[in-house]
């Protein structure tokens, strides 16, 4: 029988994923930085434009803005807890699904743990 099962795979960090990660949260917390600025031009627009009370405009936005705004602050979060990290840390990367086959009598194996370092898998762990 086969079975779907999920596989933590963990990333150990390098000099170089390091970089990498801290470029990533970087340009994700930039991207949000543009959105809100676009939100507030839009924000500005409507007021102009629309039949819309000033009130209703005010929230709408500012639930996006709030939004965005929570988002930065945990990417700022991850960005310091990251610098802290020394290098050989793992960190959780992400889980994925991986079809197991079970037989009867089979030891059983739970959960799987694959870590990679610079995209490559360097270990499997078992349970």
């Amino acid at each position: 029988m086969k079975i779907i099962q999920k596989v933590e795979v963990r990333q150990r960090l390098t000099e170089n994923s390091k970089q990498q990660l801290i470029q990533q949260f970087m340009q994700q917390k930039q991207q949000l930085e543009q959105q809100c600025e676009q939100l507030i031009f839009e924000q500005k627009r409507m007021e102009k434009h629309t039949s819309f009370s000033q009130k209703q405009i005010k929230e709408k936005f500012g639930r996006e803005m709030q939004v965005r705004r929570q988002k930065i602050a945990e990417l700022d979060f991850l960005l310091e807890q990251l610098r802290i990290l020394p290098i050989g840390s793992e960190i959780k990367e992400r889980d994925v699904e991986a079809i197991i086959d079970v037989q009867i009598g089979m030891r059983w194996e739970s959960p799987k743990t694959i870590v990679i370092e610079d995209g490559i898998v360097v270990d499997i762990r078992e349970g």
